[in-house]
């Protein structure tokens, strides 16, 4: 799954706004350079709302609950497979789908009783967007999101079994929107990136900890 990822290049993020035509402005008090985005986080989402505009919004959403509950759950993820039965994002999946800018993601090797952590970005280190679905704010939860995951490709299978959706600036427009997608369009889109667009490497053990955040964290090991 995809529960820690990196925004750290902000000028070649707006220069992919750009070239994607989204039109939208970057400039929030949130948007620095982040190198160990966990849940909870405030981050720069691409939403539509009559338009393209940036939206900060909590990484995390909160699920209706079905019956009282004490903590409420905080999802990071929806599967692509299953986002239109699933009652949690199927409305989303229909009319509320976002790009999440960043420009790589950290998954965790299982080695005995260690979490190995490994961080993965395009080969090129260009930004790229995750396809996401977002919720607005409500009595119980603020304006939220998810990173809708897929198959994994062959870099990432080894490591994990699931990987997020990424789209470059050339196919991040085509997910967002507030209009349906047909199901094959959706399962057209959320296919895996290919492994050859795709590097990774091991990191230190450090980026485990949510509260530690430095440039290091993506360096390899």
């Amino acid at each position: 799954m995809c529960y820690r990822y990196t925004l750290t290049d902000l000028i070649a993020v707006r220069a992919m706004l750009e070239a994607a035509g989204l039109g939208v402005d970057l400039d929030l008090p949130v948007h620095q350079p982040r190198y160990n985005v966990a849940l909870t986080n405030l981050m720069p989402v691409v939403i539509f709302q009559g338009g393209p505009r940036v939206a900060a919004l909590r990484f995390g959403l909160t699920p209706p609950a079905r019956t009282p509950v004490k903590k409420h759950l905080l999802l990071a993820n929806a599967r692509a497979e299953t986002l239109l039965a699933k009652p949690a994002f199927c409305d989303a999946t229909l009319h509320r789908r976002c790009l999440v800018p960043a420009d790589g993601f950290y998954e965790w090797e299982k080695a005995g009783n260690a979490r190995l952590p490994h961080y993965f970005t395009l080969t090129a280190r260009q930004p790229f967007f995750f396809a996401g679905l977002w919720e607005p704010e409500t009595a119980a939860a603020p304006a939220s999101f998810v990173i809708v995951t897929t198959a994994p490709n062959d870099l990432l299978q080894p490591i994990h079994d699931r990987m997020p959706v990424i789209f470059g600036p050339n196919s991040g427009p085509a997910w967002l929107g507030a209009e349906p997608l047909p199901p094959a369009r959706l399962a057209q889109l959320c296919r895996p990136l290919p492994a050859g667009m795709m590097s990774g490497w091991k990191v230190d053990p450090r980026v485990n900890n949510v509260r530690y955040e430095a440039a290091d964290c993506i360096a390899p090991v």
